[in-house]
Parts: C-alpha cells; sequence; structure tokens
C-alpha cells in the first residue's frame, strides 16, 4: 500500500496497527491508544521545543498533525531546531518543518498552516489537542480562555534557557482511566471477619498499599465463597487491613484467597490557563 493510500485510508478508519505500536499499547493500554489516534492536534509554534513535540505525537500515532507557525526562521533557530538549516532563514517555520515531520510515520496526517488561528480554524479542523510553545503570556491566556470554554484540550509549553514550563488543562470532567499506571495491587488473605464492617486481614506484615474508596475482589477464598469474584468498595482503617462492609451473612472464613485492586476510571477537573496564575 503506498503512503497516500495509507494516510487516505487512516483519515477514514484510523485503525490501530498494532504490530507498528505493540511496544506504546503494552505502556500506554489500547483504550488510551484509540484515543491518541481519534486525536485531531494543532501545534503552534515550531521552535526547536514545539518541533520535538510534534514529532513524538505524530511517531506516537495521532489521527492528524496540524504544524503551526506565523514566524519565518531566524538566524539563531538552526541550533536547537534540527530540522531547520542555514539554507532555510527566512522562510516560514511551520512550511520548512512540515517537508520532515510529514515523513515520520505514513498513518499520520500531517500538515501545515502559517494563518492567524481562530474559532473558524479550530472548528474547521475539528482540533480537540491545542499545544501552544513558547508563546508570550497574553497570547496564552488568551488561547488558554478558548480552549476552556470550548472543550478543546490545552497544553502549553515553554523552553528558558536550562528552564522549562509546562501548563495542561484538559477541561471539567477529564476522565483517567489508570490513576497511577501500576499493575493492580493483589494481596494473599489471612482472614476475613464475619460481622458488620467485613475486617479483611492480609497474611503479610507490610502495608498493603490499597487505598480508602478503592475497590477490590477476591479469588479463592474457601467458607466465605460469597466474597469471591464479587466487586467491593474498601475502607481502610489501618495500613495492615481493610474492610468491605457486612459479611454477617456470609459463610465462615476457612482459609486461602487473594484480594485483587480494581482499577476504576476518575474523573479530573482542570482550571483555565488564566484562573490558574491566580
Amino acid at each position: 500500500m503506498s503512503s497516500t493510500l495509507q494516510r487516505q485510508t487512516s483519515l477514514l478508519t484510523p485503525e490501530i496497527d498494532e504490530g507498528l505500536y505493540s511496544r506504546q499499547i503494552y505502556v500506554m493500554g489500547k483504550e488510551a491508544m484509540n484515543r491518541l489516534a481519534h486525536a485531531h492536534v494543532l501545534i503552534s509554534g515550531m521552535r526547536g521545543l514545539g518541533v520535538e513535540i510534534a514529532k513524538n505525537i505524530i511517531l506516537g500515532g495521532a489521527r492528524t498533525v496540524i504544524i503551526h507557525d506565523c514566524d519565518k526562521v531566524q538566524y539563531e533557530d538552526p541550533s536547537s531546531q534540527y530540522y531547520f538549516s542555514e539554507s532555510d532563514i527566512g522562510q516560514n517555520r511551520a512550511k520548512v518543518a512540515v517537508e520532515k515531520l510529514s515523513e515520520l510515520n505514513s498513518y499520520v496526517h500531517v500538515t501545515h498552516s502559517s494563518d492567524i488561528i481562530n474559532e473558524t480554524f479550530l472548528a474547521a479542523n475539528k482540533i480537540n489537542v491545542y499545544v501552544l510553545t513558547d508563546a508570550k503570556l497574553d497570547h496564552q491566556i488568551l488561547v488558554g480562555n478558548y480552549c476552556h470554554d470550548h472543550g478543546i484540550k490545552l497544553i502549553i509549553a515553554n523552553t528558558k534557557g536550562l528552564f522549562g514550563q509546562i501548563f495542561c488543562d484538559f477541561g471539567e470532567k477529564f476522565e483517567v482511566l489508570d490513576t497511577n499506571g501500576e499493575n493492580p495491587l493483589t494481596q494473599v488473605v489471612a482472614e476475613i471477619s464475619r460481622d458488620d464492617i467485613g475486617v479483611v486481614f492480609m497474611s503479610t506484615d507490610a502495608r498493603h498499599g490499597f487505598e480508602d474508596g478503592s475497590y477490590v475482589t477476591f479469588h479463592g477464598v474457601k467458607g466465605m465463597t460469597e466474597v469471591n469474584e464479587q466487586e467491593f468498595k474498601i475502607s481502610v482503617p489501618s495500613p495492615f487491613t481493610i474492610t468491605i462492609g457486612d459479611t454477617s451473612k456470609f459463610g465462615a472464613y476457612e482459609g486461602g484467597g487473594t484480594v485483587t485492586e480494581i482499577k476504576k476510571p476518575e474523573d479530573i477537573k482542570f482550571k483555565s490557563f488564566a484562573n490558574a496564575l491566580i
């Protein structure tokens, strides 16, 4: 399949090539990879920071990426932007950068623009992720307010010599599928009380690591088989025990079993850039 046909097909049906992205899927998970494959990303600012972000997003497999910059390549730009050379000085940054960036991943539709970004531009290109780099503060506030009000996920990034700055606003209700990226906790059960609070004791003296308000399930418990394959919201009275609620009507615990954390999506609320400055 030619790269052009691949690109046209990916725009219509952004299916994930699990062979190409296997390591990325292993790290991120298939659901997160699927969200990335449906992202329409605008990256504004094509100096060193902007091109590095663009390279990673394109290699990562976003659906479409628009490279944006209104300014021309300056004499100092090639020192930090590896796609610029002295012969590019005086040309538009986005136009020069897109030539190399578009070659990185044939599954991603990469274009460029030097137009002023406005509401019409964002809507026409279905932008749902806006990355703004090395911009002035007043422009950051303007873009931040618009993106927050219109549900566009925003990342603002700046470099200042040896120092860097990043800000993220993913909206009023951003669903996080995995809050810590760790494998689900599992502990061996030593005892489960048969009473109105259902205290679960672990078979180790080490801290169990479960968090108050999280969810667990049980496997292989003998006697109190009612808990097996069921979901319980827990309380954590101590670092060595958890409670699962009323177990007084269950069978008596006889031994064995494991308790495993169930990871739940969690909604996070973000402030706008302007409000975060207060």
